[in-house]
């Protein structure tokens, strides 16, 4: 019996404005490859699945798997994506609350509910944040 394979490729496609993406299949949003702390950057592409993916901020590139078979979509994301370097040591960023404490000074300060930010990482080099504020709508994410 001969066996079935799937046929597919890793595509990386550069953006010129700085707006986040996202990649839908099948109507349904699926989400990044979880962070990578040794690459300081959203996991690499290792063919899993028909639009696994990851956006690499700073360059505006998207990765993505496609399959044979596969139909997907790239659609804007309401979402900014930043990075953060702060002269802090770790140890004091934690004593001083960490995440959590990063998160609720910054909610207050945009005046934003806490549940729109998510810290995707934390490293050292002095203290690098790398975070997220999602929009629930683009008026919200020009407010932003």
């Amino acid at each position: 019996m001969a066996q079935s394979q799937t046929v597919g490729l890793t595509i990386r496609i550069a953006f010129p404005q700085r707006e986040a993406k996202q990649v839908q299949v099948n109507g349904k949003y699926v989400p990044m490859n979880q962070w990578d702390d040794s690459q300081k950057n959203y996991g690499p592409i290792r063919q899993r699945f028909c639009g696994e993916n990851r956006f690499i901020g700073v360059k505006n590139i998207l990765e993505f798997y496609l399959s044979s078979g596969c139909e997907l979509r790239i659609s804007p994301r309401s979402a900014v994506q930043t990075m953060l370097r702060m002269k802090w040591t770790m140890r004091e960023y934690f004593a001083d609350g960490g995440s959590t404490r990063f998160i609720s000074r910054l909610s207050k300060s945009l005046n934003l509910s806490s549940s729109a930010i998510n810290v995707v990482s934390v490293y050292s080099g002095s203290v690098v944040i790398n975070y997220e504020i999602e929009a629930e709508s683009s008026e919200e994410l020009e407010k932003i």
